[in-house]
Parts: structure tokens; C-alpha cells; sequence
């Protein structure tokens, strides 16, 4: 069914010495040049951001484990737990992990190393590593003045 009219489509056509004859295609070639560099600054933003969160993941679980361990009560088990909780809450932040927990007479310091996960497959990730000290607590006598 139609109401009669005619519709005609017609081609304009860029004469060969006009100045736009060579610049066909060039929106094609611009596009596939500045898209991957557009991914790959998104990617490589987003790497950063999960690099940035490990750190500050990592800097937590030291800080509790040498808040756990310095108690007057506290132990290196103690750190540990703690340190256990926090990356617990903190699943998947690290491709792979290690906290040492060390407490001695007077100082009780964590260490955690990590590797940030990566998006890019074959590359193991980035390296983080937090350390947090902290002075033991222990009982001291009132001196009579």
C-alpha cells in the first residue's frame, strides 16, 4: 500500500579535486587508533584503583594484628588472628598474601606482603607491602614521690 509518493535516493558525489577526496575514511582510521588507547587508559586506571585498595587493605591487617599483639595480654597468635579476620573481610583483594607477626619485650610489628591482583592475564599482579610498629603494653608500678 502506498499513498502514491515516490521516494528517491540519490548519491552526492565528492568531485576527485575537491580537498575532502582524500580524507575518505579517516574517521575509520582515527576510531581504531583511539579506541585502544582509550581501553588501555581505562584498564590501566582501574589497576590502579585495585593497587591503591590492596595497599590500604594491607596497611588494616597490620594495624590490627599489631593492635591484637601489643596488648599487655597480647600474643603473636593473637596478632595473627586478627590479621586472619581482616583479610577475610577483605576476600579477594590480594592474588596471594603473607603476614608475619613478630613480638618482642618492648615493640610488636606486623608485615603483610601481597600481590594486588591483575586484570591482565599472565601478569602476576603488583607487589604491596605494609608494615605497621608498635609499643607493647605493659604494667608499670606507681612510684611513691
Amino acid at each position: 500500500m502506498t499513498d502514491g509518493r515516490t521516494f528517491r535516493l540519490t548519491r552526492h558525489r565528492v568531485p576527485a579535486d575537491s580537498p575532502a577526496a582524500g580524507e575518505r575514511g579517516v574517521a575509520s582510521i582515527q576510531t581504531v587508533i583511539t579506541y585502544p588507547v582509550v581501553l588501555l587508559l581505562v584498564f590501566g586506571m582501574v589497576q590502579g584503583v585495585i593497587y591503591f585498595h590492596a595497599q590500604n587493605v594491607a596497611r588494616s591487617v597490620a594495624n590490627g594484628a599489631v593492635q591484637a599483639a601489643r596488648l599487655e595480654t597480647g600474643t603473636v597468635a593473637d596478632g595473627y588472628a586478627e590479621a586472619a579476620a581482616r583479610l577475610d573481610r577483605g576476600r579477594d583483594v590480594f592474588a596471594s598474601v603473607d603476614v608475619v607477626v613478630e613480638r618482642g619485650e618492648e615493640v610488636a610489628t606486623a608485615t603483610v606482603v601481597g600481590l594486588a591482583p591483575s586484570l591482565v592475564p599472565g601478569f602476576r599482579g603488583l607487589r604491596v607491602e605494609q608494615t605497621a610498629t608498635g609499643p607493647v603494653e605493659r604494667f608499670t608500678p606507681a612510684v611513691n614521690p
